[in-house]
């Protein structure tokens, strides 16, 4: 929850970062932007009792909102078709894409989707999986998951531990856990049991590496290339914080009090995908990469009928505007194994 009235510290204003894009995410969806029925569900407190929902968020909010939804499963649907089997979702705060994936009428053929965030974030999140039959039904049977507001009745399939921190069903797990703190030995000792190095593995991190210092998130990265034999990696993130317009989004974020100590290296889309190919790495970590801008995915990459048709939603005459915010923002991949090259933008 957010803290009012009083300083915030760094972490503290990071975990805040998802109530933001959870109240845009249910703007986006409540407009039509996004189809996305589990949104409400992480959105409210699980001890709220008011049933109102955030604002509605500017249009140029909400666009932004919809293009980095539509390049993320635009990556995770190619992932899928080349034989995709695990997901890995860090800082995965209010996220819903697991049960947006098992809600469709032919779900992938997901083995594992693993989420991680700090401790006091999953606990929110376990307890609202917990309380909605919308959430829990689908943790082991892909098929029950339904935005309906009357699922099917099923025992429950999951397991809540680590003093509500951790959730974990046959398909989903939920771990606590701070990827600053040694990643390569926290990861090998608490996410590696839940997955197989054997199966194509992909990971996802959207606006967390900022956050981070480089050496940290590099050696995630370099973590995941070198335990996985077929492995793609996704990044969103900040870009060209080193213009006026970059100059004002590092102001506006100071003033909550959010430092980033893992942009200065990755000033630009060439950087953003060039972390994937860092020689420091070392050899074959990864073997091909690539970013684009929000800006160039809507010029490239989104369908034409999709634009037309969010178009209609909300009048949005501030182009000029639209192109400056979304050329701050990107999309990096990196991919693994030769079966892991279609995946990209």
């Amino acid at each position: 929850m957010k803290a009012r009235g009083r300083p915030v510290d760094g972490d503290e204003a990071i975990r805040q970062t998802d109530d933001d894009a959870a109240a845009s995410r249910l703007s986006a969806a409540n407009l039509g932007y996004l189809n996305d029925p589990f949104a409400s569900l992480l959105y409210k407190s699980p001890l709220a009792s008011s049933s109102s929902g955030p604002s509605r968020k500017p249009p140029l909010i909400n666009v932004g909102t919809h293009h980095r939804t539509y390049a993320i499963d635009f990556l995770v649907d190619r992932f899928f078709a080349t034989g995709g089997k695990q997901v890995v979702s860090l800082g995965a705060g209010s996220d819903t894409r697991f049960w947006r994936l098992m809600s469709r009428s032919r779900p992938p053929g997901l083995v594992r989707y693993v989420e991680l965030d700090f401790p006091n974030v999953t606990s929110l999140k376990a307890q609202r999986i917990s309380r909605s039959p919308q959430l829990s039904s689908s943790l082991n049977n892909p098929s029950a998951s339904t935005p309906s507001s009357s699922p099917p009745s099923t025992p429950q399939a999951f397991n809540v531990s680590q003093g509500g921190t951790c959730l974990s069903s046959t398909i989903y797990k939920l771990l606590p856990l701070d990827l600053r703190e040694s990643p390569s030995s926290s990861l090998n000792r608490h996410l590696l049991p839940h997955l197989d190095p054997k199966l194509p593995t992909i990971f996802l991190a959207e606006c967390v590496f900022c956050y981070m210092r480089p050496d940290e998130s590099r050696e995630v990265i370099r973590w995941f290339g070198e335990r996985f034999e077929r492995c793609c990696g996704a990044v969103y993130e900040m870009c060209g914080l080193e213009d006026t317009f970059g100059n004002v989004m590092k102001r506006n974020l100071a003033s909550r009090g959010l430092s980033l100590p893992g942009a200065e290296p990755f000033r630009d889309t060439q950087s953003q995908a060039a972390r994937f190919l860092d020689t420091t790495l070392g050899e074959g970590v990864f073997q091909m990469s690539g970013a684009k801008s929000l800006w160039e995915i809507r010029n490239r990459v989104i369908a034409k009928h999709e634009l037309a048709r969010i178009a209609k939603l909300e009048h949005l005459d501030e182009i000029e505007e639209l192109r400056l915010v979304l050329s701050h923002y990107c999309v990096a991949w990196g991919t693994k194994g030769e079966d892991m090259h279609d995946v990209g933008l």
